[in-house]
């Protein structure tokens, strides 16, 4: 009789699970949402200053260049039995490469919008950072992405497993389609007059740090909690060189090295000497944590 009770309890416990789990996917996926932009267009130089601009931008603020690739050709960044495939699009005109098709329109609307061609959000886009991009920047991306030289790779794409999609509808790690998150219609964002606040914005550091910058958790799986940026936090014995070297080399104060799948510093180590300088001081100001 006991037997048969939790023979009971166990057969119901999987079925509220497998209910569980085909209600998760059963629900509108973020991953599937369409959304219907309407691009407003922008200029895109073609000058030398600007595709400068972009180059820097797109290495070391926005940081393109961790997920793309050097060559923004595209990488492989997960291949995993539970969470399943996700290889970033090839950005140039090589074969496989979006640059091949897409247009001015294309380019807008896949970095300040977060969705394709198609109007499917993109995953993983950090696109509500990059929402916060000045015309003059956006442009300058661009223009620096029109011109790289080809690269071939026709690997691009995602395949994610029944476990990794029951966590994205469930909004447990967040909505990874951060598409979702911008009024796509309503009025630009201002852009900071503070050089530094809008480095910072745009180089996604409050995705991890928290929005007030005082310690949060990335959405990694296994990453460590991001420590408070404020100068009564972790960080508060340290001097501007220390901060510099951390973002040049991943190497903290105490020794330890940084991660970069967490944190990356690879590609934070592009930014000039001056902007960096501009952040560390912005970061001393912070008022103290409550």
């Amino acid at each position: 009789m006991i037997f048969l009770r939790r023979a009971a309890v166990v057969v119901i416990a999987l079925l509220l699970l497998v209910s569980g789990i085909i209600l998760f996917l059963g629900r509108t996926s973020p991953l599937d949402t369409h959304f219907t932009i309407e691009v407003v267009p922008i200029i895109i130089p073609n000058d030398a200053v600007a595709v400068e601009r972009g180059r820097y931008l797109a290495n070391g603020v926005a940081v393109c260049v961790v997920c793309h690739g050097g060559d923004f050709g595209g990488r492989e960044m997960v291949d995993h039995p539970i969470y399943g495939f996700i290889h970033t699009p090839n950005l140039t005109t090589g074969v496989g490469g979006v640059g091949r098709y897409y247009s001015d329109e294309d380019w807008v609307r896949a970095i300040r919008h977060g969705v394709n061609p198609q109007g499917r959000g993109i995953a993983f886009m950090p696109t509500d950072h990059y929402w916060h991009l000045s015309d003059a920047d956006l442009g300058a991306i661009i223009a620096y992405l029109k011109q790289l030289p080809p690269f071939d790779n026709d690997k691009a794409g995602t395949r994610l497993n029944i476990f990794t999609r029951a966590l994205i509808n469930s909004g447990a790690k967040g909505n990874l389609v951060r598409a979702s998150f911008i009024p796509h219609q309503g009025p630009r964002p201002a852009t900071s007059n503070n050089q530094a606040a809008y480095l910072l914005q745009i180089g996604g550091c409050d995705f991890c740090h928290g929005a007030d910058l005082r310690g949060g958790q990335g959405p990694e799986p296994g990453a460590p909690p991001a420590p408070s940026l404020a100068n009564d936090g972790p960080l508060a014995d340290w001097v501007v060189e220390d901060f510099v070297r951390v973002m040049r080399t991943g190497q903290t104060p105490d020794g330890r090295v940084i991660v970069p799948a967490y944190m990356p510093w690879v590609g934070y180590m592009h930014m000039s000497d001056a902007d960096l300088v501009l952040i560390w001081d912005y970061l001393r100001q912070l008022p103290p944590t409550s």
